[in-house]
């Protein structure tokens, strides 16, 4: 036997292993950073002793070596999809010379195609089936639960229901339905380009494609944030709020006027909530009764910047540059720490920073404006007040009005920040109308959806890499590599 041929073969079998390995510790760093992080806490109690503290950081670093862990799923996944068309390809290869078969079918781009895709559709599949075999509690998972998922206020037996993995879904589906759309948009326009009919709106089209897919995802977010909050994590949430920057008496109002309850000029038992609002800014009382004062004035919406809505905009937009320059220049700093050798990196690092403070400011600015131009200053003068109340402005259209403009603050970001951003919080969005848990009878379209927008992911990557875009598409390529 040919040593060198062994040696060969051994070195062919660890490049074949090398994605596995380098998924599952991607996926091992993912889901157990964050556990060791918040382990590290308990390293500053007293009431515990040395052995206690040990025991909860290895708890950390061990509580996802198991089969049914996320770093399993991401081996499994990468593994069958990358050494699953590899053997079969082999296997096909094998029969063909036994045969004696000189047909080229085995070994041509379309068969090859298929095989990788049903390969990465199955392990998909049988991944994500993996992942769920821990049941949910319903007791814990109190937030997000759709209606069928009880009965007459009571929870049923855990193992009927799903939506564990519902996140993961989603994701998948925004990136595989980017590369479809960004494949099928490269395949038009080089036809175009060629033929010389390339017109100028289809120049500017990709350009405004995520700005507008960004400005769609986040008007259903900012919507579901204001009045269907349990759709959202609870984490998501309290960082929208943090940059809202709110009195929740308000936002509590707009609920109420949505739901009917608090209705202008009608005594219905709802003017404590804002008269409250009125003695801690030294407001009138009147003002936060709807059955004397209607609409909410302007002021109240502005809190503690006066009655110019101009003036008001233009607070919110110093107030929130503030708050996001302290956040986005030490993280630019940072993540560019080996790069700061000279004074042109570091401005550069600076400009971006400064670049993403302004696009969040000009997030919060939009929608607080348009609330203000929609309610009070344009709306009520473009739409007769019989056909369009002031009710109806203050129980969804004004909200509806900031939802619709805040996102296209993307626009003062960079193209390739612009699509980063628009993939991630597209999931979100979608997560906002779709349940989170559902009765177990539905999970075989959840593996479906995954199945298919995976199988699609990986035929891309091995295919088309530059069609998955951002970051994701650069880790993704990076794991297979």
């Amino acid at each position: 036997m040919d040593p060198s041929g062994l040696v060969r073969g051994h070195k062919s079998n660890l490049q074949l292993l090398k994605p596995v390995l380098r998924a599952y510790a991607l996926g091992y760093l993912s889901s157990t950073t964050p556990k060791v992080i918040s382990s590290f806490r308990c390293l500053r109690r007293k009431d515990l002793g040395y052995k206690e503290k040990l025991q909860e950081i290895v708890r950390a670093l061990t509580c996802t070596i198991r089969l049914n862990s996320f770093p399993s799923f991401c081996a499994f996944l990468v593994g069958g999809s990358t050494i699953s068309p590899i053997v079969l390809l082999r296997l096909c290869d094998l029969v063909a010379r036994r045969l004696d078969s000189k047909a080229n079918v085995f070994k041509s781009q379309s068969f090859v195609r298929f095989i990788r895709f049903t390969t990465a559709f199955l392990s998909s599949l049988l991944s994500l089936q993996l992942l769920n075999q821990k049941p949910i509690n319903l007791q814990t998972t109190t937030r997000n639960v759709s209606d069928d998922a009880q009965s007459n206020g009571k929870a049923q037996d855990p193992r009927e229901f799903a939506g564990r993995t519902m996140d993961l879904t989603l994701f998948t589906l925004t990136r595989a339905v980017d590369a479809l759309v960004c494949l099928a948009w490269s395949t038009w326009y080089r036809r175009r380009k060629t033929q010389g009919r390339l017109t100028w709106a289809e120049t500017v089209a990709p350009q405004l494609a995520d700005a507008g897919a960004f400005a769609a995802s986040s008007a259903i977010v900012m919507w579901a944030w204001f009045y269907l909050p349990e759709r959202l994590p609870r984490s998501y949430g309290k960082w929208i709020g943090e940059i809202a920057r709110v009195d929740s008496r308000l936002i509590e109002a707009l609920r109420r006027a949505r739901r009917g309850q608090f209705v202008y000029g009608k005594d219905t038992g709802q003017a404590p909530l804002l008269e409250s609002m009125c003695r801690d800014y030294n407001w009138p009382l009147e003002w936060g009764n709807p059955a004397k004062t209607f609409p909410i004035p302007c002021q109240m919406v502005h809190m503690d910047c006066g009655p110019n809505c101009e003036f008001h905009a233009f607070m919110r937009f110093v107030r929130t540059l503030k708050v996001a320059c302290a956040t986005y220049i030490p993280l630019q700093l940072v993540f560019r720490f080996r790069a700061l050798k000279s004074r042109q990196f570091v401005v550069r690092a600076l400009t971006d920073a400064l670049r993403s403070s302004a696009f969040l400011s000009a997030f919060v600015t939009l929608f607080y404006y348009s609330v203000c131009l929609a309610r009070t200053r344009l709306g009520p003068k473009l739409f007769d007040q019989k056909t369009v109340t002031r009710q109806m402005w203050d129980s969804g259209l004004c909200v509806g009005a900031g939802c619709i403009m805040c996102g296209w603050s993307i626009l003062v970001e960079k193209p390739r920040k612009r699509q980063e951003l628009a993939l991630f919080v597209a999931p979100r969005a979608a997560a906002t109308v779709l349940p989170r848990v559902y009765p177990k009878k539905y999970q075989n379209r959840e593996y479906a959806t995954f199945a298919t927008s995976a199988a699609i992911l990986f035929t891309c990557l091995q295919e088309r890499p530059n069609m998955i875009r951002g970051v994701f598409g650069k880790i993704a390529n990076g794991v297979l590599k």
